[in-house]
């Protein structure tokens, strides 16, 4: 019985050893089951299904979005998107990881990490480019999204797309 008690106890106390709460502005809690999750998550399913107009239900009057950091309207943005299901086919996201940080200073982010994957309509090319996005919140709207990946074979068949016009 002492050699439980013993044992419950060195466990107790070496969970807690090391733990500390940061209470610094950019600090806080991550939720992958928030409201905020579901919707990316909701619109990310949207975007590969090709009807990704339903994002503007949750986009901010006058949000800013960035791609590689050049930035786009709501609406330029929403119809960027749309036309990927002109120029690929069976784009898929794989490996998706969506979590919301809830910082200290009030801001909330949706952190967004996926596998895209797509073939080009033109050419037939196959292709796979890693993807990293954030999505800000406000009064429970998008206010600004950003979009990180290589997009160098990507805007070259959106180019090859557009040029056949």
């Amino acid at each position: 019985m002492k050699k439980l008690i013993f044992l419950i106890s060195l466990v107790i106390v070496s969970c807690s050893q090391g733990v500390t709460v940061d209470d610094g502005d950019w600090s806080g809690t991550i939720n992958a089951n928030s409201e905020e999750s579901k919707i990316v998550e909701k619109l990310a399913a949207a975007y590969v299904n090709g009807n990704f107009e339903i994002a503007m239900d949750h986009l901010a009057e006058g949000a800013v979005h960035l791609v590689n950091g050049a930035e786009f309207t709501n609406e330029e943005w929403v119809a960027g998107y749309k036309q990927d299901q002109e120029v690929f086919d069976n784009i898929k996201h794989n490996d998706a990881n969506i979590t919301t940080m809830y910082y200290n200073n009030g801001r909330v982010f949706t952190n967004h990490w996926l596998t895209w994957t797509g073939s080009s309509k033109l050419t037939g090319e196959e292709n796979t480019i890693h993807y990293y996005g954030f999505w800000e919140w406000k009064d429970g709207k998008i206010i600004a999204t950003g979009a990180y990946m290589d997009t160098q074979w990507y805007f070259a068949e959106i180019g090859r797309y557009l040029d056949s016009k």
